[in-house]
């Protein structure tokens, strides 16, 4: 089935929202560390952090080195917990945040499931004597202990390499089959370096966990029987089933059936979005996998209409565009881009097919009448916004409450004593900034984790004014220094 990404870390940095007409709000209009220093290391909807408070911040609370990433890593926090406060304090619902991004996938979801209720309709029942047939063939939570004498490849083996590499296997199959010692050929002969130091060992291993051809092989042994030789990628295996453990049939059998019924479930699927994908006359433009390379190697900040327009995956009455590929890559968790300038012609055209085929098959389920109601799209974002504000409040960011900084973070308020009554409680954080200020010197502390905030970051920023001074992290870093030497 079609996946997309997941939702996103924000975009890039030193990049403002052009036309942001909103006031800034008014309680962070004074941060507590805005008034420091001349230079704003990072903005956000008119509150500026900047560079001697960052470096004040870091220095004094900091247990790691304080270089140009911790440096960057606490612009950022501190941009992304500054839009969050300013939203609580304007609205403590965040009703008035828009959280259509977050909210597209699982509202999506509900339009597959519908589809695929209604057009792709599966035989689950699986019944038994199909199970039991199917258990003794393929041993589902079978354990195999096993030895190998691996002859691997020359790197970048002509067919004549590896018809030599052949040619020694069948020998030493020969001289096993006769009877010599598995242990001491492995040892000497075998290219793996962790089974051969064990006479060919490889341990015991569940059905599934090593390459296909030899998980096959060894699995289709009796336990002390040698295989025949056995090709891979990797090089030829000599392969001996020691030990075999096979679970009961009623011990797994309902798993196994549930997985039985999946398998049937995700084959109509594909069969369906295959042949959607076929009438359709879905296609890449020829130039789609260079085109695809190039943004992800340079993201751009901004696309002209022209070129956001530009098709990249067309089919009959619709069309995939270099603009919904660029939100894919701003929205994208990390090593996405990576992955794309990594992956083979091929692994490429698939993955930019299947983004193909589900805007095709989200269409699909539209013309058919099944998009989510209005009341299951108020309810997905009213969840969106409760783990927002679940998160909120594990930061401490939420109007009315905070956690105290310094020795009390940790969790220790001190005993009273028959001299010193107990102090009382500190009154939580009353402003964003106090807030803020708190959360972040928790974290650059060490005293609590970051809260991951995931697509929440992007959210933020594309509905808020934000900026990072890249060119001033190393006068930040610079700064540090000066303050923490002697």
């Amino acid at each position: 089935m079609p996946h997309r990404p997941s939702s996103p870390v924000g975009p890039g940095r030193d990049r403002r929202r052009p036309g942001d007409s909103r006031r800034p709000y008014p309680l962070l209009a004074t941060l507590a560390f805005a008034a420091c220093g001349p230079g704003a290391l990072a903005e956000a909807d008119g509150n500026r952090l900047t560079v001697d408070a960052a470096a004040r911040l870091i220095a004094d609370h900091s247990t790691v080195a304080g270089d140009s990433q911790v440096v960057r890593a606490v612009a950022e926090l501190w941009v992304d917990y500054t839009l969050l406060a300013g939203r609580l304090e304007e609205d403590g619902g965040l009703g008035s945040l828009d959280v259509g991004l977050a909210t597209e996938q699982p509202l999506n979801e509900i339009m597959l499931r519908r589809l695929w209720d209604e057009a792709v309709p599966v035989d689950t029942v699986v019944t038994d004597e199909e199970l039991t047939a199917r258990f003794a063939t393929e041993m589902p939570g079978a354990h195999a202990t096993a030895s190998q004498i691996l002859l691997p490849f020359p790197r970048g083996a002509t067919a004549r390499q590896r018809d030599s590499v052949r040619v020694v296997a069948e020998g030493l199959h020969a001289q096993l089959a006769a009877g010599s010692d598995f242990a001491t050929l492995a040892r000497r002969y075998s290219g793996d370096p962790g089974s051969a130091a064990h006479g060919g060992s490889m341990g015991t291993f569940e059905r599934g966990q090593m390459l296909a051809p030899v998980d096959e092989a060894v699995f289709g042994l009796r336990p002390g029987q040698l295989g025949d030789p056995v090709e891979t990628a990797i090089g030829y295996h000599l392969l001996r089933l020691d030990a075999l453990e096979v679970p009961e049939i009623d011990e797994v059998g309902e798993e196994f059936r549930r997985r039985i019924q999946q398998e049937r479930i995700v084959a109509a699927e594909s069969a369906y979005v295959s042949a959607l994908d076929s009438a359709s006359a879905l296609s890449l433009a020829e130039d789609a996998l260079d085109v695809a390379r190039a943004l992800a190697a340079a993201p751009p900040s901004s696309l002209s209409r022209g070129a956001a327009r530009r098709d990249l995956i067309t089919w009959d009455g619709g069309a995939y565009s270099v603009g919904d590929f660029v939100r894919i890559l701003e929205n994208a968790p990390a090593g996405f881009t990576g992955n794309i300038l990594n992956a083979s012609d091929e692994e490429l055209e698939g993955a930019l097919r299947q983004l193909g085929q589900e805007r095709l098959i989200l269409e699909e389920a539209r013309a058919r009448g099944l998009a989510p109601t209005r009341e299951e799209t108020d309810s997905v974002a009213a969840e969106v916004r409760d783990v927002i504000l679940g998160w909120a409040e594990a930061i401490g960011l939420l109007p009315g409450t905070g956690m105290e900084t310094g020795d009390s973070v940790a969790g220790a308020a001190l005993e009273p004593t028959d001299s010193a009554p107990a102090a009382p409680p500190s009154p939580a954080p009353a402003t964003p900034a106090e807030r803020v200020r708190e959360a972040l010197i928790r974290v650059i502390s060490g005293q609590q984790q970051v809260v991951p905030l995931g697509g929440v970051t992007f959210l933020l920023r594309d509905q808020g004014s934000w900026r990072i001074h890249e060119s001033r992290i190393g006068a930040t870093v610079a700064r540090i220094t000066g303050i923490l030497s002697p």
